[in-house]
């Protein structure tokens, strides 16, 4: 394969700027099939003009008749470029210009179907300097083609993060294709490289084929369809357990009541190893009331019901929950504000489970948020087709390790008693059920943003 790009002193590719001299339709034929990647076609009017251009190249047709007149001025002139005289009596008869048509077409069409490819590619040789690259690396890369060709790969891509095994290296030491995962500093996300390493004809290792993929949604849309098949299973669990818990729980709770309505007779409190029943008693009646709230969320939880959809106005929904948790707020003195955006479309969505979340994500930033904080209740669009409603917070913020368990059943940062691990779990149930999707934002120490991202497909727009 022809390759028309050179490298210069410092180890930059140059480009070949070649000249052709011949009548418009010999010049249309060369500047359309010469011209490429690497390569400048300037058309020149005179020979003259030819042989003082800074050219690498001077290429001219010329037929049997004016090929020894030209070939005598270019003698004349020892100081000219490179130059080549075809002689023909037309532009494609000569058998070098065949020649050369047939390469150079064979060298544009691999180079753009290497530039279709959507994917990152670059051919390494065996030092792992890259000898060709796709227009898909250079743009991941956010830097020209021209820049890449030439560069090794690790100062284009960066080291591998920490712990993770450099699959390029790999192959370019011992030879063996392979397809891992893997950080690069530079590149976004999680890339799939696939390394193939090719030989010369006598089996030699030249380098290798890196193919690198952007897996990051893919991760995250498995990483889904395994919370939603755990949250299902533990759901069915939950229900059966639930139910199994109510019926004894029932009976303990109404022993309780009146063993504490006995417990008021004045000739049993004057009884002194009595006198302690009534405060047992008591706990026994709140533990149990915890209980069924536990249950309830339970079968919250497991129940598989679809939503009951209609149009509703997203910011009248955050306005009644801003409302419902407002006096809780302010005894423990937490401001809340509310920023809408007036000019948010509706969206279809079951009014109840919307709610339900957006307390739920409330109370969690309520108990997260000190004394003196606030919290922020926001709604805005989200590209065309979506809306988002965002709870933020500025307390505790939520440690890394647990980013990714916040949504998993029965996980909670909450002490003892205070609660069930199950909020956060509903939410993420509700929202995916309307085709939606929750976004976590925290930092420890400075705070949490979630937002509940929710698609306006077929929705009125307007405030009524």
């Amino acid at each position: 394969m022809l390759d028309f790009q050179r490298m210069s002193g410092e180890g930059e590719p140059q480009r070949l700027r070649v000249g052709v001299l011949g009548s418009g339709a010999e010049g249309a034929y060369w500047a359309s099939d010469l011209g490429g990647r690497g390569v400048d076609v300037i058309f020149f009017q005179s020979l003259d003009a030819l042989l003082e251009a800074q050219v690498g190249l001077a290429i001219v047709v010329a037929n049997p008749t004016e090929a020894a007149r030209l070939a005598a001025q270019v003698a004349d002139r020892p100081t000219s470029p490179p130059f080549a005289l075809l002689v023909s009596s037309g532009t494609q008869a000569h058998p070098h210009l065949r020649l050369v048509e047939s390469l150079l077409k064979g060298k544009n069409e691999w180079e753009r179907t290497f530039d279709a490819i959507v994917d990152p590619v670059a051919m390494l040789d065996r030092t792992g300097t890259v000898v060709r690259a796709n227009l898909g690396l250079a743009r991941v890369l956010q830097r020209p083609i021209g820049e890449i060709i030439g560069a090794p790969y690790g100062d284009l891509l960066g080291r591998p993060g920490q712990g993770s095994i450099d699959p390029i290296a790999e192959s370019l030491s011992d030879g063996r294709a392979r397809t891992e995962e893997a950080r690069f500093a530079r590149l976004p996300g999680v890339q799939q490289v696939t390394a193939s390493p090719y030989n010369d004809a006598d089996g030699t290792p030249q380098g290798a084929v890196v193919i690198l993929k952007d897996v990051n949604d893919i991760k995250e849309q498995q990483e889904r369809m395994q919370q939603a098949s755990r949250l299902a299973d533990i759901g069915q669990l939950a229900a059966g357990v639930a139910h199994e818990i109510n019926t004894p729980l029932a009976s303990i709770a109404l022993r309780a009541e009146s063993l504490l309505k006995v417990a008021g007779d004045p000739q049993l409190q004057a009884v002194e190893s009595f006198k302690n029943f009534p405060r047992y008693l008591k706990t026994i009646d709140e533990e149990i009331f915890r209980c069924k709230k536990i249950i309830s969320a339970l079968l919250e939880f497991s129940r598989v019901r679809r939503p009951e959809t209609r149009v509703i106005d997203l910011n009248a929904l955050a306005e009644k929950a801003a409302d419902l948790v407002g006096h809780q707020m302010k005894l423990k003195q937490v401001s809340l504000a509310l920023q809408l955006d007036g000019g948010l479309p509706h969206i279809r969505a079951d009014d109840g489970q919307l709610r339900q979340a957006l307390i739920a994500l409330l109370m969690n930033a309520l108990d997260a948020t000190r004394a003196g904080g606030h919290v922020d209740l926001q709604t805005r669009r989200d590209g065309a087709d979506a809306v988002m409603l965002t709870v933020a917070d500025d307390g505790m913020g939520i440690p890394p390790e647990n980013l990714d368990k916040i949504f998993s059943p029965f996980f909670t940062t909450k002490p003892v008693g205070q609660g069930t691990g199950l909020g956060l779990a509903i939410c993420h149930g509700i929202v995916t059920s309307h085709r939606g999707e929750i976004r976590v934002e925290s930092k420890v120490g400075q705070g949490t943003r979630l937002s509940l991202v929710l698609p306006v497909a077929g929705a009125q727009t307007g405030r009524s």
